[in-house]
């Protein structure tokens, strides 16, 4: 197995790995793309409206044409 920067494995006598350890930067790092990822989850299970009449709401909102 090739090295990771920032995880460290822990092997038994038998070579199996037993335990994995992270780096504090790195769980910090992975544990915010797993709030992002449920975050996103979220927002996408909500409702939706169609583009045609989301963008007719942003027009009308910013002022913007076509």
């Amino acid at each position: 197995m090739a090295a990771i920067a920032g995880i460290k494995t822990i092997k038994n006598n038998a070579g199996k790995v037993t335990h994995v350890t992270l780096s504090t930067k790195y769980y910090g790092k992975l544990l915010e793309d797993l709030i992002d990822a449920a975050e996103m989850d979220k927002a996408r299970s909500g409702p939706s409206i169609p583009w045609d009449e989301a963008k007719k709401i942003l027009n009308k909102k910013f002022g913007f044409k076509n």
